[in-house]
């Protein structure tokens, strides 16, 4: 899942300032598992909304957000709604954001949450559900045993440990409060001999293009039908809550 957390309450009111009346999408997968979105994150932000004197004309979950024909069946089930409303706030990832704006430009979009990277949903191994991906292009996990070490290691040691490393010692040699991460990614993997062969690599400068080759087709009526369906029951969203 994409993991999401609440923007700092200065910023949200800083963004929130110039609208009175809002209409508020969330989703029911990736922003549900993180506790910011689904019904969680819809009540936690309406309880904020009606302390700050704001009015809501709309609250709703969908399925998922950042598919664009689930956007746009959304808006169009509650266009009746939107009017009343001088800004849509959506309570997902940014690719969510992306989507509402790329439906209607002509309204604005808040985003009230900060993405802070893709995170496995666990609760049988902590040090995977908590290390979370940063999106940095050039994935170690293989060799890491599917743990991130840019995300875990406060040395941002990504290729191996960092120099005060010591094998006698389990705590972090930045961080006493914590266990170094490189035991635990030690114990676990069986490719680390690679690591210095991927760094070369990855040393290397290199034109990659990162927009999607697939062309963009309009949606079809099957696609249409399955959007139509996310948009507005609301029972997914429930099914997703209990893997949380």
């Amino acid at each position: 899942m994409n993991k999401t957390i609440w923007k700092p309450e200065p910023e949200i009111n800083l963004i929130l300032k110039d609208y009175k009346t809002f209409g508020i999408l969330s989703c029911g997968t990736c922003a549900n598992l993180s506790y910011t979105g689904g019904k969680t994150g819809v009540e936690v932000l309406k309880a904020h909304l009606l302390k700050n004197h704001k009015q809501i004309k709309l609250d709703k979950v969908i399925l998922a957000a950042c598919p664009e024909e689930i956007m746009r069946q959304a808006l169009r089930a509650n266009k009746k709604a939107l009017e009343k409303c001088d800004a849509l706030i959506v309570l997902s990832c940014a690719a969510g954001i992306k989507s509402a704006n790329s439906c209607r430009p002509d309204l604005p979009v808040i985003n009230v949450l900060d993405s802070v990277g893709s995170a496995a949903v666990s609760s049988s191994d902590p040090v995977i559900a908590h290390s979370l991906c940063r999106s940095c292009g050039h994935c170690v996990l293989t060799c890491t045993a599917g743990i991130c070490p840019l995300s875990e290691c406060p040395a941002k040691s990504k290729y191996g440990p960092c120099k005060s490393y010591s094998e006698s010692n389990l705590k972090c040699a930045l961080d006493p409060q914590i266990n170094c991460v490189w035991h635990i990614i030690h114990e676990r993997s069986n490719n680390l001999h690679l690591l210095p062969l991927l760094k070369e690599l990855h040393s290397h400068k290199e034109d990659r293009n990162t927009h999607s080759t697939h062309e963009i087709k309009s949606a079809g009526l099957w696609q249409k039908f399955f959007a139509w369906s996310a948009a507005r029951i609301q029972k997914l969203e429930w099914v997703i809550r209990q893997f949380r």
